[in-house]
């Protein structure tokens, strides 16, 4: 297929054997997951102040989920492998919020939803796990058709800059609006992550990747690149007026 995106396919098998292995396997503590959710979070608030329904689509082990409480009265969540939803599960029972999670095994490709549901939905780091291009425009399509007329879809992934521009026209092609463009300018902190990660101890990555005032000044010194400063990077996406009709 045209290789849109960075990301390598894995199967379901291969999630369920890493989250059960593996506490924190995307570094989730780190301090540039927490900003690129948090940025996720305002965007959507912008453009959709008080929600009815959210859902965070392919939510891992929750960190996204969680943050998302009492953003809206009810929050949907589902994961291809047990183990993840479990764990999400979990994270949510120990907040106290009056929000309602529903938490559930499902697949991106045909997401179980009825059309038109959510005012909400966030899909970050999925469309390029997903196995060819094909099954990446059933994703967009098929998630598009769940959002209210003036509802907004988070997307967030993994890519080098060129392709951006491809990955634009994938979601308007699948009948998405691009209403704005996320640029996380995590170039250069995602080298300087691959550097801690070679050659330091435990406790030591922990420390640097935890550290915001670290992850500041990488993606100010990723953000004086322009686009090209991201390697992940975002839409903010509503149905075409002739989909949402």
């Amino acid at each position: 297929m045209p290789q849109t995106l960075d990301a390598t396919y894995q199967n379901k098998e291969y999630y369920e054997q890493l989250y059960r292995q593996r506490e924190d396997p995307w570094d989730y503590y780190s301090a540039a997951e927490q900003a690129k959710y948090n940025r996720m979070i305002e965007m959507a608030k912008r453009f959709q102040p008080s929600p009815l329904r959210v859902l965070d689509a392919g939510c891992s082990l929750g960190c996204l989920t969680e943050k998302l409480a009492d953003y809206a009265p009810d929050v949907y969540a589902f994961d291809i492998a047990d183990s993840a939803v479990q764990r999400t599960q979990e994270r949510c029972d120990r907040l106290t919020s009056k929000t309602n999670f529903h938490v559930e095994l499902g697949d991106a490709v045909h997401p179980n939803y009825p059309n038109s549901y959510f005012d909400v939905i966030f899909l970050g780091d999925v469309i390029g796990n997903l196995p060819d291009e094909q099954d990446q425009h059933l994703a967009i399509r098929n998630t598009l058709a769940l959002l209210q007329p003036d509802g907004v879809l988070i997307l967030t992934d993994c890519m080098k800059c060129y392709r951006q521009k491809t990955y634009v026209a994938m979601v308007e092609a699948m009948g998405g609006q691009v209403l704005e463009r996320i640029y996380h300018h995590d170039r250069y902190w995602i080298k300087f992550r691959s550097l801690v990660k070679q050659f330091g101890k435990p406790e030591q990555i922990r420390s640097l990747l935890g550290n915001e005032g670290v992850h500041r000044a990488f993606t100010r010194l990723g953000s004086l690149r322009g686009p090209s400063g991201s390697k992940h990077f975002g839409l903010v996406v509503k149905q075409t007026a002739s989909q949402s009709a």
